[in-house]
């Protein structure tokens, strides 16, 4: 495989040495390993925010059946009135 793009990190001596340790461990050259973490790194990346999606839409659900249950009838509205004003404060100060 052919590589055209180059990318420079800035790492102590001690990780320097490590990383060499590890590459020869594993029987890579040190361009193998880094490509391989980069790799891995990029894939499960993806599966982690789809992962944290996924977490998050079942506890919204699970939230909103919670308080439509429960006995205080106006407490799913007095909820999401109040995370509206929270969202809407909290773009108001990424705004600033």
């Amino acid at each position: 495989m052919s590589y055209h793009e180059f990318i420079t990190v800035r790492m102590s001596g001690t990780m320097r040495a490590e990383l060499f340790a590890h590459a020869a461990e594993r029987q890579l050259d040190v361009g193998k390993l880094v490509r391989d973490l980069i790799a891995f790194e990029l894939a499960v990346g993806r599966h982690r925010a789809r992962e944290a999606l996924g977490q998050l839409l079942f506890l919204a659900i699970a939230m909103d059946e919670l308080l439509a249950a429960h006995s205080d009838e106006t407490l799913r509205d007095h909820v999401i009135q109040q995370w509206r004003t929270r969202l809407d404060e909290e773009a108001s100060s990424d705004a600033q």
